[in-house]
């Protein structure tokens, strides 16, 4: 005759069958292979981010640079109310405290260094430094406002399209300007500024430069498409 499981057997059992139970049910929830539909594995396939910065710079970036506004006068703008200044002349994206702006100018190289190169822009508005290295980060591919974050499922595929467009920008405009760039040189440009909080009044206003020319000769370093 079969003895009858003890108690603490059963509780054992119960134990068991409950750990398996809910290991089970984390399998079920997060799988360690997870089957994707083909379709959507195509779709991520398609994506092409040095396609999609070829055309944002053609599309989008290009003709927001003829609508940028003046730095000087932008720049003051944020020294009197930064909020105000963003609503008006600059956006912000999400959440984010950094305000994005579009801004061109005028004026004459005063200073060539490792961190960009020192420009006093015409009329005395103030001096700001447009950037000679690598550029980071989704300021450029946000600031006209026409790249949704939303527009893409995968947010890995904007991040990868930001830093195509930082390449383009390094390639047709930084590099170019970098190699010709000294002090005296009268240029015109198009930039791309980010302020969070206040302007320092006592430093110049750090920009990523998007289209330069140079006044004394015609010129000019954007580039062609590639």
């Amino acid at each position: 005759m079969p003895v009858p499981p003890s108690p603490r057997s059963r509780l054992r059992r119960l134990v068991v069958a409950a750990i398996l139970a809910s290991f089970g049910g984390l399998l079920w929830r997060f799988p360690l292979i997870r089957i994707r539909p083909l379709s959507e594995i195509t779709a991520v396939a398609a994506f092409d981010p040095r396609a999609f910065a070829g055309r944002f710079w053609a599309d989008d970036l290009t003709p927001a640079l003829a609508k940028a506004n003046d730095a000087g006068e932008v720049m003051a703008a944020i020294r009197r109310d930064g909020t105000e200044a963003c609503g008006s002349l600059g956006r912000s994206v999400g959440l984010s405290r950094t305000c994005l702006y579009l801004v061109r100018g005028t004026g004459t190289i005063v200073e060539v260094g490792s961190a960009g190169c020192r420009v006093a822009l015409d009329g005395g508005a103030g001096d700001v430094m447009l950037a000679t290295g690598l550029v980071f980060g989704t300021a450029v591919r946000d600031v006209t406002g026409t790249v949704d974050p939303a527009s893409r499922t995968d947010s890995r595929e904007l991040a990868a399209a930001a830093s195509e467009i930082n390449r383009l920008v390094h390639e047709r405009v930084i590099a170019p300007f970098t190699t010709a760039a000294k002090a005296g040189g009268r240029l015109e440009f198009a930039a791309c500024g980010q302020v969070q909080g206040v302007l320092p009044a006592d430093k110049p206003w750090k920009l990523i430069p998007l289209r330069i020319t140079d006044l004394e000769a015609p010129s000019a370093s954007e580039g062609t498409p590639r």
